[in-house]
């Protein structure tokens, strides 16, 4: 079975270089079909930059390398006289293969973007007529936006096995949740475009002007029963979306285990790294009742048009699990699984604070809790050490205690500095009743150009509480908490952990004190105003279970409707692409959301591995964003050629070679600035870890 996963991968791999070829040469054939139809000598058509690696021309057949010489030679002895072969029947151009797999070009007779002169023959690119070569320079962009078409007017036919429109998560605080969308509610249009899949809820997303409302409508189970819901949703762009617009929704998983190539630990020894609910549910796994109600007695299944029949319970039910999660008040939640012999299990896993949307932290009316280790990854050298479940009682550098206990953002900031100055640190841990310190780890890792941490995740300590921190101007400031208090009790009621005092805050009389005493014997009171108390999140808790994507088929049997699907679906991306660009320009997206030839083939390969419609998916959209760069004003790409020819029709005369010579430099300088950018974020993200 390994091997044949590997066989499957390899095959992926090699169908997704073979695609970026496809891609290139489908590009490449629409410059050389207009230059042929223009009447314009092409010399060469080729995949790939550098030497020919290998080459074929009419009349010559293969060649290993180029065949330019062997032809030239052959031209040469016939104006001397000497008739080795039928010259004319030898094609003039070479198609070739080059040893650099990256992009492509068609060479014609006259054109040269580096050494623009002036040829003397009517067959010579630079002597057609302007319309003529705007055909030319625009037929790849044209070329490769109906190839993206195409794409996915087939991936449509076939069938694109996508993520379903089905919200199961909705961050705290987040556009999402102030809209009132819940968990369970299959988003059907946002604004006004049917969404399919998870896909197109992202995408329309993204396209949506920032700051405006957006009309959304959600069908939503009550009591049994599909309602349709008419919301307004505001998207808005935050640190966990890289500066792109979101809702602060995730998808719904099924409540079944991951498929054995993606399980999260294979392998014995990497148990050690995750938190044990993490490895709760294995593959093949199933739920069948959560905390002993069977799956999908409160829950009718609701599957799209398109994936109506027979459901399995388990298949639309995560609604339950997240509704058992959030009335769970941090109490372990049991779930019993029906593995791939039938054999049934019982399991508890453990609710944990979710992060809130944007970048305010988890907090209790602005009391931080401490930072606990969620997971830590293989490469990390506190690996064998640190466990997951460890609550972070202090840190020690280079024999200088830092404040304690750390929050988590302090954690990090602390972690970081040492990293950068190379120091050894010691870190405390509470590890069920016992405390442990672990000397001399060193935060090598690095995941940022400018931060470093030790290699593991983190959390809030939910578990214990005591104040890491408090915030400025919270309520628990003006009530006088402090760093290092521990809560004792909350409305006079003890409480022994974070999720206790959340649930006594959540149900607080806006306006009304709340008396608050720690274990040292210090008494405060808090008062939350009204939008303080209405800020507490319905949906504060999480399970970190590996759980399997809800996957729904958006397919259509009649080629009319497909092709429009994939004229909306190109359009849609070639917006995001200028859209980013805009927002790039603007400072609202960052840079570091390129992606160079090394992030696209890590990218790709990942698509390529979830299948062959994910691979067309994958290829459509690069298809189509390769339109938008070829087409920017940018000399040495094709809208720069295009900028060159709208100038030549407006002065009347085209740009002197020295002018278009000094502007292609620019032009590659810029490009090759960029792809050194990229690039170096690339390698930079292939070895990111965080904590």
């Amino acid at each position: 079975m390994m091997i044949a996963d590997h066989a499957y991968q390899v095959l992926m791999v090699a169908l997704l270089i073979f695609g970026f070829g496809f891609v290139v040469f489908f590009h490449e054939l629409g410059h050389f079909l207009a230059a042929k139809w223009a009447g314009v000598k092409v010399e060469q058509f080729a995949v790939g930059f550098g030497q020919a690696l290998l080459s074929w021309r009419k009349g010559l057949g293969f060649r290993w390398g180029s065949s330019g010489k062997e032809y030239e030679a052959l031209l040469k002895d016939e104006k001397e006289g000497i008739q080795r072969t039928d010259v004319h029947a030898i094609g003039e151009t070479e198609y070739r293969l080059n040893w650099i797999p990256l992009g492509g070009y068609v060479k014609m007779l006259g054109q040269d973007d580096l050494k623009p002169a002036f040829v003397d023959d009517p067959r010579a690119y630079n002597n057609k007529s302007i319309g003529k070569r705007m055909v030319i320079v625009s037929a790849g962009v044209i070329m490769n936006i109906i190839l993206a078409a195409i794409g996915f007017m087939a991936l449509f036919l076939i069938g694109f096995k996508a993520p379903a429109s089905i919200v199961g998560v909705v961050y705290p605080n987040s556009p999402g949740e102030k809209a009132g969308i819940r968990p369970g509610d299959r988003i059907l249009y946002l604004d006004d475009k049917y969404m399919h899949d998870w896909t197109k809820v992202q995408l329309t997303t993204a396209l949506a002007k920032e700051g405006a409302p957006v009309p959304v409508y959600v069908e939503r189970l009550v009591d049994g029963k599909p309602q349709g819901l008419q919301l307004s949703v505001t998207p808005q762009a935050e640190e966990e979306s890289k500066g792109f617009l979101a809702l602060g929704i995730g998808a719904a998983p099924e409540l079944r285990g991951l498929d054995k190539q993606d399980a999260v630990a294979d392998d014995p020894k990497d148990k050690e790294l995750f938190d044990a609910d993490v490895l709760a549910i294995q593959p093949g796994d199933v739920v069948v009742a959560i905390n002993g109600r069977p799956v999908g007695r409160d829950v009718v299944e609701n599957p799209a048009p398109g994936a109506r029949g027979e459901q399995p319970a388990w298949k639309y039910a995560f609604p339950q699990l997240n509704a058992a999660v959030q009335q769970s008040q941090g109490k372990p939640v049991q779930l019993t699984l029906k593995g791939a012999d039938g054999k049934e299990r019982t399991v508890d896993v453990h609710p944990k604070f979710q992060k809130p949307f944007g970048n305010e932290p988890v907090n209790f009316a602005g009391m931080l809790p401490r930072a606990a280790v969620d997971h830590v990854f293989a490469e990390s050298k506190a690996r064998g050490k640190l466990l997951p479940g460890d609550a972070v009682v202090s840190l020690v550098i280079k024999g200088d205690p830092v404040d304690a206990p750390p929050s988590e953002e302090e954690l990090r900031k602390w972690l970081s500095k040492a990293g950068q100055e190379k120091a050894p640190v010691d870190v405390t841990v509470l590890r069920g009743d016992k405390e442990m310190t672990f000397t001399g780890i060193t935060p090598d890792v690095r995941f940022d150009r400018d931060h470093y941490g030790l290699g593991i995740g983190l959390v809030p300590d939910g578990q214990h509480p005591v104040v890491a921190d408090v915030m400025k101007n919270s309520p628990a400031e003006k009530a006088g908490l402090k760093r290092g208090d521990v809560v004792a009790t909350v409305a006079g009621k003890p409480v022994e952990n974070w999720f206790q005092v959340y649930s006594i805050l959540r149900d607080a009389t806006p306006g009304q004190a709340i008396a608050v005493t720690t274990k040292a014997g210090k008494s405060a009171e808090i008062t939350l105003t009204k939008e303080q108390v209405a800020a507490f999140s319905p949906n504060p808790y999480t399970v970190t279970l590996p759980l399997h994507e809800l996957v729904e088929v958006r397919k259509t049997s009649n080629p009319v409707v497909a092709a429009g699907w994939g004229i909306v679906e190109t359009r849609d991306f070639i917006l995001q692409f200028y859209l980013t660009l805009q927002r790039m320009a603007q400072g609202s997206v960052s840079h570091k959301n390129l992606m160079g030839p090394v992030g696209i083939v890590t990218a790709g390969a990942k698509f390529a591995f979830k299948g062959a419609d994910w691979l067309i998916w994958f290829l459509s959209m690069i298809s189509a964003n390769l339109a938008v760069v070829n087409f920017l004003p940018i000399p040495i790409v094709d809208g720069g050629l295009f900028t060159f020819l709208i100038l030549e029709k407006i002065q009347g005369k085209p740009l002197s070679p020295r002018a278009q010579a000094i502007a292609q430099v620019v032009g590659l300088a810029l490009i090759l600035g960029v792809f050194l950018l990229v690039t170096y974020q690339d390698v930079m993200r292939l070895f990111q870890i965080s904590g």
